[in-house]
């Protein structure tokens, strides 16, 4: 929360000509009704971007604002200052000045505690700077840097004596070393921005791996004699049978990563699988941050002309929004990214999931559950009877389900789901296959959202590139297939490369990777008058895609050739993720 009343910031922002009074009170209004920030809902809403927003206060406060991305930040300094004080506070330090200063950013510089409290501890006189929330949050990994001497204290001052002392593996899993080891696992994936976290016995070894930005790297080999224990610790964070070693196990719990007067404000949903494999079992977690902001549609990737397309889509009272894409691809997120939009008091919103992903605040949410009957299209029924505005389906597997969500966005209601299709344009196809009737499904569908996750380049060594004819040869053959009009659809692709092209050299922020987080890349499919009587038709997706070309759908590789010439990601990955 701000240190900064309501009124001030008010008269703050309309001076600024971001935004309106009718604007600010609207934002006002929603965060007082749902307990939010004010700052965050105008974010959400795209009123006014995070980084715009920092640069106003830093005017308010007589600050300066600092990029930290652009800045290398010595460890040393980040130290100066408590991890659990530091995320307490969402501040960081990023550099010392002479005589005896130190650069302290903060997302409220307003905090005169947290300023007290870094120049009483540091010694120093503070500086203060204002930096965006993102920006604060990515430099907090600094604190977590060297997993390995971690692990190798904690075991070799620990895991020894307590197996000496004959514990046995539910009892090493609640012993204080167990405990470290687990939350130390979980801490770096957490800083490293890790979206899973895979414990996997093998013949002889047992091996942490993370998934960052969508690639699975190996973090550390830890002793064959703690999985056991560190099994059991999940299974009783999770509640899950501790003796149960013969079948696939699912949980969740929610960690918090600091305890004490100065928790984080930070907790992330741990989403757990756990199953028998060959040389003892296997432990999947999901990570999923809760935080109170959700990222807006611009933060996805969504370009100017699919953005309108999709904030028109979501204006409408009824019909269907669909997002399409393989596991992984990021459709969940969006549909929560467009669920939170239209979050409103007036409004009812019901979800049926599998599993629940995101804690949304006044959203009715419901788990399936197939051991007690309660599928897709059972939970959809349900919800049906409770008065909803705005229904969310996890995702259409069949045909019950279908219809079912058919019906639901013919009597009135906006439904959103997920389809597993690799483009906007199979969609269609796959839902008349699944046994949907064309002229209903031309009736009520409004709009299909295909996606992938590239890796964005890192900013701190992005360098531009300049590719070789050979090389571009190579690149347009990778290409050829990909229709433009009908007319066309078996000649080679008409896509237009990208004039430049960027690459990381790699660096210690990214891991030397040059890459450090990820964009989407969309086509996005309206469903226009003209498309309209072509679903009636039943038609193919190749002509299906032709007529939304037709009607100016950017394709997804497009879509992607515009962020690699924008320095947003490169050549190869957009080659890897729509490659089918």
């Amino acid at each position: 929360m701000l240190h900064i009343t309501s009124s001030e910031l008010k008269k703050v922002l309309i001076a600024s000509g971001f935004l309106d009074e009718k604007q600010f009170e609207a934002a006002a209004s929603e965060a007082s009704k749902t307990d939010r920030d004010i700052s965050n809902v105008l974010i959400e809403h795209g009123d006014i971007s995070e980084e715009y927003l920092a640069e106003i206060l830093a005017d308010y406060f007589g600050i300066d604002f600092v990029h930290l991305k652009k800045i290398k930040i010595p460890e040393e300094v980040v130290k100066l200052i408590p991890e659990q004080i530091a995320k307490s506070k969402n501040m960081i330090a990023f550099g010392l000045e002479e005589p005896n200063s130190i650069k302290l950013a903060m997302s409220d510089p307003g905090d005169i505690g947290a300023l007290d409290f870094t120049e009483k501890h540091t010694g120093k006189n503070v500086l203060p700077f204002i930096a965006t929330d993102s920006d604060i949050r990515e430099a907090l990994g600094l604190y977590k840097k060297s997993i390995a001497e971690d692990f190798t204290k904690i075991i070799e001052d620990n895991v020894a004596k307590s197996r000496a002392q004959g514990l046995d593996a539910s009892q090493m899993a609640q012993d204080l070393p167990v405990i470290n080891i687990f939350d130390t696992i979980i801490e770096y994936a957490i800083a490293q921005r890790a979206s899973d976290i895979h414990m996997e016995r093998l013949p002889k070894d047992f091996i942490i791996r993370y998934r960052i930005d969508g690639i699975l790297k190996d973090i550390i080999s830890l002793p064959i004699a703690i999985h056991p224990a560190l099994v059991a610790r999940v299974k009783i964070l999770s509640d899950l049978k501790i003796d149960e070693h013969r079948v696939p196990q699912d949980g969740r719990f929610r960690y918090e990563a600091e305890q004490g007067a100065y928790a984080t404000l930070h907790s992330t949903a741990v989403r757990v699988s756990i199953i028998p494999a060959f040389y003892g079992e296997k432990v999947v977690m999901r990570l999923l941050e809760e935080s109170e902001r959700f990222l807006t549609l611009e933060e996805l990737g969504l370009g100017q002309r699919d953005l309108k397309l999709v904030q028109e889509a979501i204006t409408h009272p009824h019909g269907m929004i669909l997002s399409t894409g393989p596991t992984g691809s990021g459709k969940t997120t969006t549909l929560y990214t467009i669920l939170h939009l239209l979050n409103r008091p007036e409004v009812n919103i019901s979800t049926i999931e599998d599993p629940v992903e995101y804690d949304v605040k006044r959203v009715n949410q419901i788990q399936v559950n197939p051991k007690i009957g309660l599928t897709f299209a059972d939970g959809l029924r349900s919800l049906l009877r409770q008065d909803p505005d705005i229904l969310m389906v996890g995702e259409i597997r069949d045909k019950e389900t279908a219809e079912m969500a058919i019906h639901s966005a013919l009597t009135g209601h906006l439904l959103l789901s997920t389809l597993h299709t690799n483009d906007a344009s199979g969609a269609i196809p796959r839902l008349i296959d699944i046994g949907v009737e064309p002229f209903l499904l031309a009736s009520t569908l409004n709009l299909i959202i295909a996606q992938r996750l590239v890796r964005r380049i890192c900013s701190n060594c992005v360098t531009s590139i300049k590719l070789s004819e050979a090389e571009l040869a190579k690149i347009s053959n990778q290409i050829v297939g990909l229709s433009r009009t009908k007319e066309d659809e078996k000649k080679p692709a008409m896509v237009k490369l990208p004039t430049q092209f960027y690459k990381g050299k790699g660096c210690r922020e990214c891991g030397q990777s040059g890459y450090r987080g990820r964009i989407g890349i969309f086509e996005i499919l309206a469903v226009t008058p003209a498309m309209q009587s072509l679903i009636i038709k039943h038609p193919s997706a190749v002509v299906i895609k032709a007529q939304a070309i037709k009607d100016g759908m950017t394709t997804m590789i497009e879509d992607g050739f515009r962020k690699v010439e924008g320095g947003k990601t490169s050549m190869e990955e957009v080659l890897r993720v729509t490659r089918e």
